[in-house]
């Protein structure tokens, strides 16, 4: 376990962040599953955990990666099944396996995901019906001393109408979308297929970037009623190039900044992106923060002498910077509240719980209410330091304790930072560069 202490230190200039991961993913996937090559653009170096375990996941499926200085060249690989059960190691990327289990169910190719025990323990049950109906099967294997777990899938889904509950995850009905839109009937000719997904669909903002990448790629579909698709096969090759953009997710982080008295401007994002996480900015403005826009990155500051003003965020759609969120609720006097929250429980740590701890350390109170849906902050408080903290093997509480140091009172102690790979590798440099103190 490695351990950094970031101290205080006005966090202030330019930074990129690295590409979207939930992009990078849906475009990895539909280049693998093309009939032409086709480079995704904005692949700054080095590569998050995440993205490695896509590639892995395509490369096992067939394709080719070639990794270049700020691309990746996919070329797809014919749909020839082996009889052999390919290796696929996914690390602890759950969009990777819940979005590759229905491209090898279409190739028909048998299949054994490898994975962290965090991973193996995240609700993975969605496709278990939709796979028993085509008379496949599906088997999950504990690890042993504390070795990796296995998900073993076998079967073939053919074109058709399928159902998937969007309750669990919208990553699950992102993976079969794009899985069917490259299905073939029994005679082994492309060929449409309907999807309806059932319950609530969370984060439907991620589920509209996976039918927007479908378009890039020239997939069509029609949504008749919400949630129900009807797929049109591939009929045109890949385009040549896919930009990805910079992760709202990751901006969110730097963006909170201001809410800490830095100023940070980020500098490959898009604006007009899909990506939900985008919301920050919104919350942040509501919350008596400017937006200023120059020379291609744009920043949220506090202006002189303004008071922070509590809010209330619906997180339904964006989990993700629920925590960060929380941290710049946390310098507005009053009772801000996040609702939506009770998925936090199920990422890399029991994510709820570790922000209202984590910000009892910096002496803000956050309580849950509503069957552990509603997290209540009260804030106003001045940010405490000078103390030590687990990451709990979870990228975004290194991301958080990190922000938080630089506006405390004392330095942070946080154990287990290895956890950042999984999403920005290049954090602790970008900290530095911003003027961040890190020992």
């Amino acid at each position: 376990m490695s351990t950094l202490t970031f101290h205080p230190s006005r966090l202030h200039g330019t930074a990129a962040v690295p590409p979207a991961k939930s992009q990078a993913h849906r475009a990895l996937l539909l280049a693998a599953l093309g009939v032409t090559p086709c480079r995704l653009i904005g692949f700054a170096q080095p590569l998050c955990d995440d993205v490695q375990a896509m590639i892995a996941g395509v490369r096992a499926l067939g394709a080719t990666v070639e990794i270049r200085q700020d691309s990746l060249l996919v070329t797809p690989a014919p749909a020839s099944p082996t009889a052999d059960m390919v290796p696929c190691h996914v690390h602890a990327c759950a969009a990777a396996l819940r979005m590759l289990i229905p491209a090898f169910l279409v190739r028909g190719q048998r299949v054994r995901f490898t994975m962290e025990e965090a991973l193996f323990r995240r609700p993975q049950t969605a496709y278990d019906h939709l796979i028993a109906s085509v008379g496949g099967s599906i088997c999950r294997i504990p690890g042993e001393n504390g070795g990796y777990c296995s998900i073993e899938v076998e079967g073939r889904l053919p074109a058709g109408s399928y159902q998937i509950d969007g309750s669990q995850s919208s990553q699950f009905a992102s993976g079969l979308l794009i899985a069917l839109s490259h299905c073939r009937d029994d005679k082994g000719q492309p060929a449409p297929a309907e999807v309806q997904i059932t319950g609530q669909i969370v984060s439907r903002p991620y589920l509209d970037m996976t039918l927007h990448q479908m378009q890039n790629f020239g997939l069509q579909y029609e949504e008749s009623a919400p949630g129900r698709f009807t797929l049109q096969p591939r009929r045109a090759p890949s385009p040549d190039t896919v930009m990805v953009e910079g992760d709202w997710s990751q901006a969110a982080v730097l963006m909170c900044v201001g809410a800490l008295g830095g100023n940070v401007r980020v500098s490959n994002l898009s604006e007009t992106s899909v990506q939900g996480d985008k919301a920050c900015m919104d919350v942040l403005s509501r919350m008596g923060l400017v937006k200023q826009a120059a020379d291609g990155a744009l920043s949220m500051v506090c202006p002189a002498q303004t008071q922070l003003m509590p809010v209330t965020v619906d997180c339904s759609d964006i989990p993700d910077i629920a925590p960060i969120l929380a941290l710049a609720l946390s310098r507005a006097p009053g009772e801000s509240v996040l609702t939506g929250v009770h998925r936090l429980t199920i990422k890399e740590s029991d994510r709820l719980k570790a922000t209202v701890e984590t910000l009892a350390q910096l002496g803000t109170r956050a309580t849950v209410e509503d069957n552990g849906d509603v997290l209540h902050i009260f804030g106003g408080s001045p940010l405490r330091g000078s103390f030590e903290a687990d990451a709990r093997g979870d990228h975004r509480l290194v991301m958080l304790l990190a922000a938080a140091a630089s506006a405390a009172d004392g330095p942070i102690t946080v154990h287990g930072v290895e956890a950042i790979t999984k999403s920005w590798p290049g954090f602790f440099d970008t900290i530095q560069q911003l003027g961040g103190i890190i020992s």
